[in-house]
């Protein structure tokens, strides 16, 4: 790990103090947790757990974590292939 790692869920892009609250709460600790489990997972894990979550914003948040960008920054073929993989574990 080096010295820019994350380590922290806050300290990763896209996440600040909630939604690291939250993944916590559905047992997702540290970067390397949410690393290993994927956005898609923790997405569906919050999903049942908070189902306030009404878009797909935290899963794009998730994902950019997950790969070190901007949720912003994710193309529309990105966004809509992450919405169907969710859409598939339902």
């Amino acid at each position: 790990m080096g010295d820019d790692a994350p380590v922290t869920l806050e300290r990763m892009q896209n996440l600040g103090p909630v939604i690291a609250g939250r993944l916590r709460a559905v047992e997702i600790a540290t970067p390397e947790e949410l690393r290993k489990l994927g956005a898609i997972e923790a997405y569906v894990r919050l999903k049942r757990a908070f189902p306030d979550l009404t878009t797909h914003a935290q899963l794009y948040m998730l994902h950019g974590a997950v790969t070190d960008i901007r949720w912003s920054a994710l193309p529309e073929e990105a966004r809509a292939a992450l919405r169907d993989a969710v859409d598939r574990r339902r």
